[in-house]
């Protein structure tokens, strides 16, 4: 591609619709990810585990994986041909991104604009964000509510019980920017 993709970057900023408080990074990317590479390093950026189905909404298409057993009813393209300049000819540009079917965490991605890379720094990195990501298999934002709501109070009959599993989940309460940069660089080198 052009010397655009290889010395320029995009900065995306996700939000985890329908929770509060509001889960969000913002990440630094190149513009020739591929939207299955964009996946796993949102995954690694807001913390999820990458334990179920995920899916793209980019001007009334869909991009995903795709399985014959699921999409034989509908048009759907593979996630793992498409780059992000291939498919945002124009900044700033905004879509959705859809991960775990039955949960049904909503995100919203906006790619905010173009900046230069730094010389010597590793991309992609996670600049900023704020608030934990929800544990997996919490029940979407309902179950995500209700898990707080349990968390924060000590005669919730349930608080002990999410306390728990928030432990088993590695659900700490918290954001570091730095370990979601990590995250994000295993995932580039091919370590998780």
């Amino acid at each position: 591609m052009t010397a655009r993709t290889t010395s320029m970057l995009w900065r995306l900023t996700v939000r985890l619709t329908g929770v509060m408080p509001i889960v969000w990074r913002t990440i630094l990317v190149r513009p020739d990810t591929k939207l299955a590479m964009l996946h796993r390093y949102l995954q690694a950026a807001m913390g999820w585990r990458e334990c179920h189905p995920y899916m793209f909404s980019i001007e009334s298409k869909q991009y995903l994986i795709p399985n014959r057993d699921w999409d034989v009813d509908r048009k759907v393209h593979d996630a793992r041909r498409y780059t992000l300049a291939r498919l945002f000819p124009k900044l700033p540009s905004r879509f959705e991104y859809l991960y775990d079917f039955g949960d049904r965490w909503k995100h919203t991605i906006e790619i905010e604009n173009e900046e230069a890379a730094q010389y010597r720094k590793q991309y992609p990195i996670c600049v900023d964000g704020g608030e934990p990501c929800p544990p997996e298999d919490l029940g979407g934002p309902p179950g995500y509510r209700e898990f707080l709501f349990a968390l924060r109070d000590p005669k919730h009959p349930q608080h002990d019980d999410f306390s728990g599993w928030a432990k088993s989940q590695f659900y700490s309460g918290r954001f570091w920017v730095q370990d979601a940069t990590w995250r994000m660089r295993d995932v580039r080198r091919g370590l998780v």
